[in-house]
């Protein structure tokens, strides 16, 4: 998606790195969605609709919206700003990735393409002597936290399908030049939620999984935000 040249880090090849995120947000201009985790949930639907793509058969993944049009991001500006007080963790913590690898394990790497250009002294090192600075090592675990949260959210993603409670919708605006639509997100079906077992309820109330639903639920009024957003950034005709 951002990623073009990813090699894991290393201590000879990185060790004159920093620790350097993105502060413009250009590289994610041209893309109208992201994954994310339940973790973010909280913070994500104050500003952004979460809603779950199919990633296969009978499989999906929570991903917020950030267009209406593919390859248009309207969270970021013409000067690469992002237009909102929470920035998705899949976006923030670019250039840097894991990738996983066998044994059902991963490696933390990074975009070797644009990571010299992104360097600012004032960050932290990456390594020293060849070590793993403190900075770093907490920073991987955030990392490595984000992967395992990606995981246990795509669980609770496929077990939404699996419990027969996902729906197919669309959002569509009405522009100068002709209406756009969006399709293939997937949404809880509300009365379908309500008439789950009292056993599942419960289950889903004691594990947190709930919370999360609801979240999502409020999450969608954000859908007409983002049509708010096309609206305003299409010049008339």
């Amino acid at each position: 998606m951002f990623y073009n040249n990813v090699v894991p880090l290393d201590a000879s090849k990185h060790a004159d790195l920093k620790l350097s995120l993105a502060q413009n947000f250009n590289f994610a201009a041209k893309v109208h969605a992201v994954p994310v985790v339940g973790a973010e949930f909280s913070s994500l639907m104050r500003d952004y609709a979460i809603v779950f793509a199919e990633t296969g058969e009978k499989t999906y993944s929570p991903t917020v919206m950030l267009g209406l049009r593919a390859q248009e991001n309207l969270f970021v500006d013409a000067e690469g700003n992002w237009d909102a007080p929470y920035i998705p963790f899949f976006v923030r913590r670019f250039p840097f990735v894991t990738v996983e690898v066998e044994n059902d394990d991963a490696v933390l790497c990074i975009e070797e393409s644009v990571a010299r250009t992104m360097q600012r002294e004032e960050d932290a090192a990456i390594f020293v002597d060849g070590k793993p600075t403190d900075a770093m090592k907490q920073f991987a675990q955030l990392m490595f936290q984000s992967r395992d949260d990606g995981k246990r959210s795509g669980d609770l993603a496929n077990e939404l399908g699996k419990e027969g409670l996902l729906h197919q919708v669309s959002a569509s605006a009405e522009l100068p030049g002709g209406p756009v639509s969006m399709d293939g997100m997937w949404v809880v079906d509300e009365t379908k939620l309500r008439n789950i077992s009292a056993a599942k309820a419960d289950e889903w109330l004691k594990n947190g999984t709930m919370s999360l639903i609801y979240a999502h639920l409020f999450s969608l009024a954000n859908l007409d935000g983002l049509v708010n957003r096309l609206q305003k950034r299409t010049p008339a005709a």
